[in-house]
């Protein structure tokens, strides 16, 4: 009998972890020699698992094609985990008052491993604006509210080589440029960033009686929107903010 190959997905559990995780990142859907492939793992394996799923009602195949896609009760699980996280209910009004008074984007996100996670946001009503779906995920040292967070992180650095070592474009991340930035957001308690060309950031974090980031509120406008007085407001507001909010997670 052939023994299954190697693989970081040992265990019913993470593998069928492993398939979800698949199916729910691929942009279109995927038969299952593309899924076998994918995971490494066996044919008889991966349509087991599919079969169990689609019992649940996680996965779904096409009846024409024979591809797999994940249903929406995928969806319907995060919605209810990112609805029901204690920040983001502690954030609502924050977010809104600070979108009110900037009349720009303004996101909440935390950290999750090296990326920080988009668990809320108040979109600007503006024609021009610049926004990110909730739940995506981003390298953290490419964002402002990431700087934010990481500023007050023990393992900072660590985090800032691995992103490096994963970044197809190396020149997209500076490790010892970033480093010494880290050191300019904790003196002055908050963070910048330029997403792309001609979309500028600026993100604080919330704070916790331990002195760690428990999460960051991030302002996104067009730069050409920002001169030096609208920068100053956007700051000014931005700490306000986000002082309040620590008290916030302090009872929580």
């Amino acid at each position: 009998m052939t023994a299954e190959p190697a693989s970081p997905t040992e265990g019913v559990v993470p593998r069928t972890f492993a398939v979800l995780e698949a199916l729910t990142r691929s942009p279109e859907p995927l038969r299952l020699s593309a899924l076998t492939l994918r995971l490494g793992l066996r044919k008889s394996t991966v349509h087991r698992i599919l079969a169990g799923l689609i019992g649940l009602g996680y996965v779904q195949q096409n009846a024409e094609t024979g591809c797999y896609s994940a249903t929406l009760k995928l969806w319907e699980l995060g919605a209810d985990v990112i609805t029901g996280h204690p920040i983001k209910r502690a954030a609502s009004g924050f977010l809104q008052e600070l979108q009110r008074v900037t009349g720009e984007t303004v996101s909440l996100v935390i950290r999750a491993g090296d990326d920080v996670l988009y668990l809320d946001k108040m979109i600007s009503p503006r024609p021009i604006r610049f926004t990110t779906r909730i739940g995506s995920r981003v390298p953290a040292p490419l964002t402002a509210g990431g700087k934010a967070i990481l500023a007050h992180a023990a393992d900072a650095q660590a985090v800032l080589e691995r992103t490096a070592a994963g970044l197809r474009d190396k020149r997209r991340l500076d490790v010892a440029a970033v480093s010494a930035e880290l050191e300019q957001v904790r003196e002055r308690g908050y963070a910048m960033a330029s997403y792309q060309p001609g979309v500028v950031g600026f993100a604080a974090p919330i704070m916790t009686r331990e002195s760690e980031a428990a999460a960051a509120i991030s302002v996104s406008a067009p730069a050409e929107r920002v001169d030096e007085k609208g920068r100053a407001k956007i700051i000014e507001h931005l700490l306000s903010t986000c002082a309040s909010m620590a008290e916030q997670v302090g009872r929580l």
